[in-house]
Parts: C-alpha cells; sequence; structure tokens
C-alpha cells in the first residue's frame, strides 16, 4: 500500500491522475478477490495432449532447425492431393465450462475429408522413423490429438460418428502409414472428457496458485523498513512503464538497490493470469544476488514460481554432454514422464534453483534443462541470461514467438545488450570445423563429403585473399557458400535423423548446429550486417556481423513483450545505450546516489599519455602512482590495464620497483576455479599490502562486489579503448553513417563504459571509503568531462607523485579521525 500511495503522490499532479491510480488498484482488488471467480483460459489442442499424454525421448535431433519447415512441406505436399471437396487447415474451436473457468480449445485440423458419404478427420505427422515400427499408439500424442478434433469438429457441425485418420509420412521418400477408425460421439465423448478433466485438475492448481500469489502481492509490503535514496523513485517510473506497456533506462547508481526496487516494482504491476517477469541478467553473480532478493520476498509474504534457467552444459549429469537417448537415460523416456516431475515440483516448491530443479531431475529420472523450460511454463518470474530472450535461436519459441504471454521484461546491467546483442546476430564458421567434418564424413548416410568439400573450396579462397592481410570485408555473403550449406544442413538432418548413428555424434551435431545459425542469421542480412574473412594463427573464419542489432531487439519488445526496463549503474551516455538497443526508443531516467563524494578521492594524472605509442614513456608514472596508493594504506589495490599485453610489460617492472607488496596478476582463459580462488585472496588476512593488476572490461572489471576493507583503491590505467582493429573500424565507418559520430560510438563509449565499471568496484555501500585514480591526459580533455557521471563532479587533478601520495595518507588519516 505504501509503494502505491507513493506512486500517487508521485504521479498525481491533478486528480484525473489520481483516480486513473485509484481505479486501477481497485481493478487489481477485483481481480484477485473476485475476478477469480470466472477466468479465461485459452489453449490449444496440441499443448493439451502433449502435456497429457506427453512420451518419447529427447533425441540428438530433437532441436534440430529444420524439422519445423520440413513438417510444414510435407503436410503441404499431402494436403495438395486432396479431392476438389476436401478441406484442410480447418480452425475448429469449442469452449468446456465449469464453476469458476472457461476453457477455450482451439486448433487447425489438417484435413477434413469427404468420402462415400462419411466425413474422415485428418492428422498428419512427419517423420524420419522406419514406417513398419509406427502403430497407432506409438506417439499417443498423435492419436489423441485427432480424437480431439475430430470431438471439436462432430460436436460442432452435431454428428453421431465420425472417422478418424493418422498419416505418417516419411521424410526421406515421401512413403506412408495410415491408421484409420471410426468413432461414435459416445466413445469421442468419453475420451474428450477424460482429456480435459486431467487437465483441469492441472490446471487447477495453477489457478490457485496464481490466486494466492495475486493476493500475495497486493499485500506484499516492502522488505526494509527505509527506503535508499531515490529507490521509491525508481520503483515508480518502473511501475508506470509496465502499465504504460514502454521501453524505459534508468540509470540507477551502486548502493540504489537495483535488484529489490525492480523486482518488486514488476510484482505490483502483474495484474492478469499467466504473466511473467523475465529478469535477465549477464553474468551468474547477477542471478545469485536476484535469487536471494526473491528468497526475501518470500520470507515477507510473496507467493510466485520464480525459476532460474541455466546453461546446458552447467545442468547436465553426465561427464560429457550426450543427448542421444540411448547413452543418456535422462533423455530416453524424457516425455513420458516430465508431467508428473513437473506437477510434482509445482505442487513443493517455490523457488527453483538450479540445485533444486537438478535434484527433482535426478529423481524422476529426466533432463534437467529440459525440465527447466518445460517448468518455466508454469513460472511466474524467470531468472536468466539475455540469449533465452533475444537470441534469435536461443531464444524461447514459447514465449518469443507466440503473443500469448506478453512477459514483463526487467534487463538488469544492460549496457552489456550492445555488445551482447550483435553477438546475438552474429555468426561465424571455422575452416578448422570442415576440415575436422570431412575425416568422418566417409562414414556417414549419407555422404556429405561432397558438400564439405565444395564449402573448403570456398574457405581456399578466401585463404588466397588474406595472404597478405588478416581481413578482408567483403560485399556480400559468398552464394557458393551459401548454396552447400543449405545441401549440408539437409544431408545432416537425414544423417541425425537415424538414431543408431554414434560415430562423433554430438560432436557432428554441435557443427550442424553452426552450419544452420550461419544460414540463420542470414536470413536477417541487411544493411547492418558485413560478411567478412578473417585469418587467426592458421586457420580462416568467414563470418557475418552484426553492427547493430536495436531494431531486432525492439521487434521482440514491440511484438512479444509487455513492456521492457533497461536498467544499469552505467548507461553513459545515455543517447549512445538507446541508439544501439531500441533505436533511441524510450523514456530515460538518471538517478544520483546517496553515497558521499568525500568518501571517494576521485584524482586525474593527466600529464601522461598511454597510447600505444607512449606505453615506454607511461611506465614510471604508473610506478609512482601505484607506490602512492599502497603508502597511503595497507589494503587491497586494483590495477585496471586496457590490454594483458600492457599488464604484462608493467607486471615484472612493479615487482622490482616495489618492494612488500604481493602483485597477483589475471591470466588469460582462466578457469572458474582459478577466478574464484584469485577473488578469495582478497578476503585474506595479508602481512603487506595486495595489488591486483587486472584487465579493464574482463571477468573483473564488474559485477565483483569488493566491501569494505576488500578494497581500498584502484587505478586506471588508460581510458579503455577496444583496440584499433579492423571490425572496430568498421563499425566506426556505419556509425559515421548512422550517428555522425563513429569514433565515439565505436571506440570512446564502450571505453568509458569499461573505466566506469572499473572506477565503481571502489565503493559499493555507503559506508565503504576508497581512491580511484585515473591516469591518462585524455581523462581531462573537454570531450570526456562532460561525458562523466555527475557523481564525478569532484574530480581533481593531480601531477605531481609527492603531494599525491600526501593527499592520499591525508584521506586515510581523515578516515581514522572519522572512526575515532
Amino acid at each position: 500500500m505504501d509503494f502505491l500511495y507513493y506512486r500517487l503522490e508521485l504521479s498525481c499532479k491533478n486528480q484525473v491522475k489520481a483516480w486513473f491510480f485509484l481505479l486501477f488498484f481497485l481493478y487489481l482488488l477485483y481481480n484477485c478477490f473476485v475476478g477469480d471467480i470466472l477466468r479465461e483460459i485459452s489453449v490449444s489442442v496440441k499443448e493439451i495432449v502433449e502435456l497429457i499424454y506427453g512420451s518419447g525421448n529427447i533425441s540428438s535431433a530433437k532441436n534440430l532447425m529444420t524439422r519445423a519447415q520440413e513438417g510444414t512441406e510435407i503436410h503441404k505436399y499431402w494436403q495438395n492431393q486432396y479431392k476438389e471437396n476436401d478441406k484442410k487447415e480447418v480452425v475448429c474451436q469449442i469452449l468446456y465450462e465449469t464453476e469458476d473457468l472457461v476453457l477455450e480449445i482451439s486448433g487447425r485440423i489438417d484435413g477434413v475429408l469427404f468420402e462415400n458419404g462419411q466425413i474422415f478427420i485428418e492428422e498428419i505427422k512427419s517423420t524420419h522413423l522406419d514406417l513398419d515400427q509406427l502403430e497407432i499408439d506409438t506417439t499417443p500424442s498423435h492419436s489423441a490429438q485427432a480424437k480431439v478434433y475430430a470431438y471439436i469438429y462432430l460436436v460442432t457441425n452435431n454428428l453421431k460418428k465420425i472417422n478418424v485418420v493418422l498419416t505418417y509420412i516419411h521424410v526421406d521418400d515421401l512413403k506412408t502409414k495410415r491408421f484409420e477408425k471410426s468413432y461414435t460421439k459416445k466413445q469421442l465423448e468419453t475420451f474428450y472428457e477424460k482429456t480435459i478433466n486431467k487437465y483441469l485438475d492441472w490446471q487447477g492448481k495453477i489457478v490457485e496458485h496464481e490466486n494466492y500469489r495475486q493476493k500475495s502481492i497486493i499485500g506484499l509490503e516492502f522488505p526494509f523498513s527505509e527506503y535508499r535514496l531515490n529507490q521509491r523513485e525508481m520503483m515508480a517510473y518502473i511501475y508506470r512503464n509496465i502499465l504504460n506497456k514502454g521501453k524505459l533506462y534508468l540509470e540507477a547508481p551502486t548502493g540504489i538497490g537495483k535488484t529489490i526496487a525492480s523486482l518488486f516494482a514488476g510484482l505490483k504491476a502483474i495484474n492478469k493470469p499467466r504473466q511473467k517477469i523475465f529478469y535477465n541478467t549477464a553474468k551468474n553473480d547477477g542471478k545469485k544476488v536476484v535469487i536471494d532478493t526473491i528468497k526475501l520476498l518470500e520470507e515477507k509474504g510473496l507467493v510466485a514460481k520464480s525459476i532460474e534457467i541455466t546453461a546446458k552444459d552447467s545442468m547436465c549429469f553426465l561427464e560429457k554432454r550426450d543427448c542421444d537417448p540411448e547413452v543418456c537415460k535422462y533423455a530416453n523416456g524424457y516425455y513420458s514422464r516430465v508431467f508428473k516431475t513437473i506437477d510434482d515440483v509445482y505442487s513443493n516448491e517455490s523457488l527453483l534453483t538450479k540445485e533444486v530443479i537438478k535434484k527433482y531431475a535426478k529423481k524422476h529420472t529426466v533432463c534437467p534443462f529440459e525440465l527447466s523450460l518445460d517448468l518455466s511454463n508454469y513460472a511466474d518470474l524467470i531468472v536468466c541470461d539475455y540469449n533465452y530472450v533475444f537470441d534469435p535461436i536461443a531464444h524461447l519459441i514459447r514465449y518469443f514467438e507466440d503473443n500469448r504471454y506478453s512477459p514483463i521484461l526487467l534487463c538488469d546491467e544492460s549496457h552489456n545488450l550492445v555488445d551482447r546483442s550483435r553477438n546475438m546476430y552474429s555468426s561465424s564458421l571455422n575452416e578448422s570445423l570442415f576440415s575436422k567434418a570431412l575425416e568422418v564424413s566417409r562414414y556417414l548416410k549419407p555422404d556429405p563429403s561432397y558438400e564439405i568439400n565444395q564449402i573448403l573450396e570456398v574457405f581456399s579462397a578466401a585463404r588466397v585473399s588474406l595472404l597478405e592481410v588478416d581481413f578482408v570485408r567483403q560485399a556480400e555473403v559468398n552464394p557458393t557458400l551459401l548454396l552447400f550449406l543449405r545441401k549440408l544442413s539437409v544431408k545432416l538432418d537425414k544423417i541425425f535423423s537415424d538414431e543408431k548413428i554414434k560415430f562423433e555424434r554430438q560432436e557432428l551435431q554441435d557443427f550442424y548446429f553452426e552450419v544452420v545459425r550461419f544460414l540463420k542469421i542470414y536470413d536477417f542480412f541487411n544493411d547492418e550486417f558485413v560478411y567478412v574473412l578473417e585469418r587467426y594463427e592458421e586457420d580462416i573464419i568467414i563470418s557475418i556481423k552484426c553492427l547493430n542489432a536495436s531494431s531486432f531487439i525492439n521487434d521482440t519488445i514491440d511484438n512479444y513483450c509487455e513492456a521492457a526496463t533497461f536498467f544499469s549503474a552505467t548507461l553513459s551516455p545515455m543517447f549512445y545505450y538507446k541508439s544501439l538497443i531500441t533505436s533511441n526508443l524510450g523514456e530515460d531516467i538518471s538517478l544520483i546516489s546517496d553515497f558521499k563524494q568525500s568518501n571517494l578521492l576521485l584524482l586525474a594524472i593527466d600529464d601522461v599519455s598511454t597510447r600505444y605509442k607512449d606505453r615506454d614513456n607511461s611506465i614510471g608514472k604508473i610506478v609512482e602512482a601505484t607506490k602512492a596508493l599502497v603508502n597511503g594504506k595497507k589494503g587491497n589495490y586494483i590495477l585496471f590495464f586496457p590490454s594483458y599485453a600492457y599488464l604484462n610489460k608493467l607486471e615484472g617492472i612493479l615487482l622490482e620497483e616495489i618492494e612488500n607488496v604481493n602483485f597477483i596478476s589475471q591470466k588469460r582463459n582462466m578457469f572458474s576455479q582459478e577466478r574464484e580462488n584469485m577473488m578469495n585472496l582478497f578476503s585474506e588476512d595479508s602481512d603487506v599490502s595486495q595489488v591486483f593488476l587486472f584487465v579493464m572490461g574482463g571477468i573483473f572489471g564488474e559485477s565483483i562486489d569488493l566491501i569494505g576493507d576488500l578494497l581500498s583503491g584502484v587505478l586506471i590505467v588508460g581510458v579503455g579503448l577496444p583496440a584499433i582493429a579492423p571490425f572496430n573500424n568498421i563499425l566506426k565507418s556505419h556509425y559515421d553513417l548512422s550517428f555522425n559520430n563513429g569514433f565515439d560510438y565505436a571506440y570512446t563509449y564502450p571505453g568509458l563504459n569499461k573505466v566506469i565499471q572499473a572506477v565503481g568496484r571502489v565503493i559499493r555501500t555507503k559506508t565503504d571509503r576508497g581512491v580511484a585514480l585515473l591516469l591518462d591526459d585524455r581523462f581531462t580533455s573537454r570531450k570526456y568531462l562532460k561525458l562523466y557521471p555527475k557523481s564525478w563532479s569532484h574530480l581533481s587533478v593531480i601531477n605531481d607523485m609527492k603531494e599525491l601520495g600526501k593527499m592520499i595518507k591525508d584521506f586515510w588519516s581523515d578516515e581514522n579521525e572519522i572512526i575515532n
């Protein structure tokens, strides 16, 4: 209630607005306490029968991306043979009413056939299986679908009996196998009632939960006794944006409580059945914060089903992932067991973390990753990576190619989305990948050797183009490459339809997915893409690279989402992120922090250049600045460098020049355990200062919380510009045409984000104190000064290293006086 009253206070400059929000509040109350008397649910026949009568395996070919198109073509082929009076793709619909629910069941009948005065309802299914292995009940959901269609048609047309035909068509040779059976109205009615009652039993649990959920949301109070500065404003902006079905950018500083504010506002805005919140974050650490926040809200009375979706490899029970049902018992018979598993989880759990999902998956012998996706159908809050929403191939089809759900999007750390979205709409193929596939191709049926060799010829031509350079942009995607990739994908699909294939199955499937991804990305190819050839060591890489994915992000939001809020502590400059995420559409708000500026000693050393040609001359200044940091106070410090080369250049010199200090350096391609061990060093007691040498924008450049004495200061070496490289120069040229400001869009703004993120490691709470040194002459240029966050308005310049040392010691002396 307090949140709603504040919302009224914030928005109501006139009585009309006040009445609007009061009426909306009453609408929510009605839905929670009265509206649950009669609820309407729309569902397809296919959804019902696949849930109730599901069977079969998760095959390694299950997710092959050509199957849907293949099925469509088979249907068209068969329907084209219908007689003139036969009907195809017949829409059917029926209502099933109970005391408190109206079920709207719909579907599309493949064929209604008329022969010798009889009516036949035909369901067509394409298959790769041997037709001799098929019986009418091999896949129970297929015959169930046909029978439910038959019942709906029979009732709608007031018939007493009808015939059902289940037709299987083999994909390779188009041979058919048909099962025909005649049913009376009573027989179909009995089957229909049994099916719908089973489905309603399940829906009853969902409706009961959603009623409790809505009531709990209405009564949910903010879990803390006090709001942080601007925290209520942030909630109000998000809440209003969801009601307005809009797009909102919120730059919210560290410490404002972004996670609880966004979740609380999002939950308060839920106002209809099946509505979901997608909380997107780029890092696993970010997901942990969200999960902990949901736990807190549950302790305060929230009733909700929340799920964490994690990458397939991290969920897999096998030492090496292999989805072949003869290898993986969790894939074998998955669909026969999954509904029982879902029911068990739904009845006993509310917060479905990775560990909880794996526990139930192990109990019921089902694939934990596929289980997490199926459980998400019945979750209110889904915590996942951006790619499950925005990636054109990895996105969850059930939500982002179907507009029934209209999820609410909360995108945390959304400064990452510029680069991530471009990568989502890019694809690369390596010559070495095809060479490896060629080695095993002769063992496969049908043999794809010819197609692979033709593609390798394209790579050979690319190698010639790259004899004297490492990077070439070409005007269009090679048509020969596309032709043989398409032919190869067809053959590979046939290969994987043979469940007996064992030889390098998983590796070949990964190869196949890369082929299909490239073809899929090509479908989007326009002026926002480039086709490039690259040489990396001995390998040749052919890529389609996206330069600006904002139109695709926009389409996803406009077509499938209720609203989207993008928030981060670093969205400066705002116009840059808006331009490259949602084509400059949406509102934007920047909130200020209640952290005292005096807690951060922010200094620029601007009499030195860290540009590539000047780096040798910068070494002395970096060493002296590091000495000033560690001599000011014993503690933990981070030196952020723009590259590993720069870091490695300084590592040995720092060891020689500065005594009684432990230097710890980030290495390339560190394993997760190595990263965890390095982070643990911050918490260990040390007799001397520890100085960590990290790369800006890397795994330690953001999303690490080092509170209190865990971090005393940082030295930022350089302005963080991405390397001057061919692709970045292509971005520059493209952004010159799009925004008339190519260099800043390709280099300045991405670099500045890394700098702001690095400085943000120092102050994580209101009581934290620390030092941040910015070392480069560009930091005090007019261009950069205009781009800094408002909280950096106290930035000072200091170039005398003795004076720097004194200022740092005085800063820490002031802390001691405050404590004493």
